[in-house]
């Protein structure tokens, strides 16, 4: 797609784009160093294996094998297509989008989508403001206390009871059919002639992705006695549910500047305490954190604060993920409600301030766990008592700060008045289980399988030193290498390097044959060499692969002496021997001359 911008504007933009500024919006990055370290957005994991290369505007994880610059980053953090991704990019660096014609053709997919979903939002908002059945989803707002300002901003709507009014208001936008599909907007007719729309009669919440593009939606019933009480969009190339949290784009950064986001339950829980000032929260809509969700909001927070009633069914289902929050380093303390109330209904009859008190007083986890259980522990099984202990080992371990690790096993133990050992012996059972499965500390270049270690130190040398292609010349070529990936990545390098004399590395990434060749490279690009003597250095490599080269030749000789031995063709076996014995002595003269080995 990077036809849709001029290639001198796609390199503006680039150059106006520091890797390490872009991605400290998104994870905190620590110099180690020439390089920043930060705990990777795309896996779980408590040592920071995650780079940032300041000098080649690199990224690449050590973890997981992603990497690439600065549009990729974007590009698989937000789900964004490439042209998105440019749009904001410039947006971020005050460049203005060159003047074309807005070709709805050549969108990409991704684009498509966002395109449908803004269309759909006109839609929904329209009905809310400019239909009868819109005065009473209105008067439903005004009596939960919304203003037209939230409505507005939250971009609330309303699905109507039309099997096709949708439908017909983006196809009169531009929108195809299939776009509308694969949004989940519309549904296809049981006997494949047509279309109707998913959303009837509801309610209409938008979800939006940390960028604030529109996603999804979520759709609430009107009539108390329809069902489901929510209808949600099904998941989209734009829209994972387990890897977005509701109104964090809009509460980010009061999050990050507080440290501490309040965890809701419901979409009317979150806009009720958005409105009144409340701002530095998040809504789980009842379901349980994913890994991905929760390393989400470990990027802008260190504590999170379950608010829930106390009778509420959905915060079972966030109060199993606490091992999750506890994993990605963050403190989890609950607050929670009088019986009767919700936090949308408590802040209406108390107010933001009574409601900032009650959340300041939030406890740990694990003293809001031991209150639950403390007065029927005793009286369990055996067995179950060691089931629950246990279960606190398990969220213990997931502790990395060992003063919280023991202030939290002094909890359990004094919560429950079982012995300070019990507890810690339970921890140390399940690391001897766990220490098998765990992953090793370093982070060292994984040479994949089938690479020649050498070989990869070689491309890593040339792409850290440019200046030495030339004198590599066509000493070496893409059939030496050994591995795929390492034959990409050499054609790729001599395709830049004889069209120009600087190669920007990020242009290198997004070029690569596929996403191996892109995990490989990122790799290569994140070593780096000392400042010894980088001809001797080039000279070894050189004669390195003189000696594969032998070696490859010799190979090919022996399985030929092999069959003419079972043909019994002692003439060919003879010549055979004798061009083996001048490749021996060539190796010799190798290894000799250059001290290779």
């Amino acid at each position: 797609m990077s036809d849709y911008f001029p290639q001198e504007f796609i390199e503006q933009v680039r150059s106006a784009t520091d890797i390490v500024s872009l991605i400290s919006e998104y994870v905190p990055l620590k110099k180690k160093g020439r390089n920043y370290f930060g705990l990777c957005p795309f896996h779980v994991e408590k040592t920071p294996s995650f780079s940032v290369n300041a000098e080649k505007q690199i990224f690449h994880c050590f973890g997981c094998g992603q990497g690439g610059n600065a549009a990729t980053f974007l590009m698989s953090h937000d789900k964004l297509g490439f042209v998105e991704t440019i749009k904001l990019l410039a947006k971020r660096a005050n460049i203005r989008l060159p003047q074309r014609e807005y070709d709805r053709k050549n969108l990409e997919l991704t684009d498509k989508l966002y395109y449908a979903n803004q269309m759909a939002a006109a839609y929904f908002s329209g009905n809310l403001s400019r239909t009868q059945v819109g005065k009473t989803a209105l008067a439903y707002l005004e009596k939960r206390k919304l203003s037209g300002e939230t409505i507005k901003m939250f971009q609330l709507g309303l699905a109507i009871e039309e099997w096709d009014g949708l439908l017909r208001f983006c196809n009169a936008k531009g929108v195809e059919n299939q776009t509308l599909l694969a949004d989940g907007l519309i549904i296809e007719r049981s006997d494949g002639k047509g279309y109707y729309d998913r959303f009837k009669n509801r309610l209409m919440f938008p979800i939006f992705n940390l960028s604030g593009r529109i996603v999804a939606y979520a759709g609430r019933i009107l009539n108390e006695n329809d069902s489901p009480k929510y209808l949600n969009s099904p998941e989209t190339p734009i829209y994972q549910k387990g890897k977005l949290l509701y109104g964090l784009n809009f509460s980010k950064e009061e999050i990050r500047k507080k440290r501490i986001a309040i965890i809701v339950e419901g979409y009317m829980d979150f806009l009720s305490l958005y409105q009144n000032g409340i701002q530095n929260l998040v809504a789980s809509c009842g379901t349980a954190f994913t890994p991905d969700q929760a390393r989400l909001l470990s990027r802008f927070s260190e504590e999170a604060i379950l608010l829930f009633d106390s009778d509420s069914a959905g915060q079972n289902a966030v109060l199993r993920s606490v091992d999750l929050l506890y994993d990605t380093g963050l403190e989890v303390k609950v607050a929670v409600l009088p019986p009767g109330y919700d936090p949308d209904l408590y802040i209406k009859k108390f107010g933001a301030e009574k409601l900032n008190e009650l959340v300041s007083k939030a406890i740990s986890y694990v003293k809001f766990k031991v209150g639950l259980l403390k007065d029927k522990f005793s009286n369990l099984s055996l067995p179950e008592q060691e089931r629950i202990i246990l279960d606190f080992a398990e969220t213990a371990s997931k502790i990395g700060n060992d003063r919280r690790k023991n202030l939290f096993l002094e909890a359990v133990s004094d919560g429950l008045s079982v012995r300070e050992e019990v507890v810690r012996q339970s921890l140390v059972e399940l690391r001897r289980k766990q220490r098998d499965k765990s992953a090793p500390n370093d982070f060292k270049f994984r040479h994949p399988p089938g690479h020649d270690a050498w070989q990869d130190k070689f491309l890593a040398f040339v792409i850290d030193n440019p200046e030495y292609y030339k004198k590599v010349g066509n000493r070496v070529v893409e059939a030496d290498f050994t591995a795929p990936e390492a034959r990409s990545v050499w054609k790729l390098l001599l395709i830049n390097y004889e069209n120009s004399e600087y190669v920007d590395f990020s242009t290198l990434l997004t070029e690569a044959a596929n996403q191996q060749a892109k995990e490989y490279l990122s790799e290569l690009l994140d070593m780096s060499y000392s400042d010894e003597d980088k001809d001797k250095e080039l000279n070894r490599f050189i004669e390195r692969f003189e000696l594969h080269r032998n070696e490859v030749k010799v190979r090919v000789l022996q399985e030929a002496l092999r069959d003419a031995e079972a043909k019994r063709d002692s003439e060919t076996a003879m010549q055979i021997l004798g061009k083996l014995k001048e490749l021996q002595q060539d190796k010799r003269n190798i290894i000799k001359e250059n001290n290779v080995l």
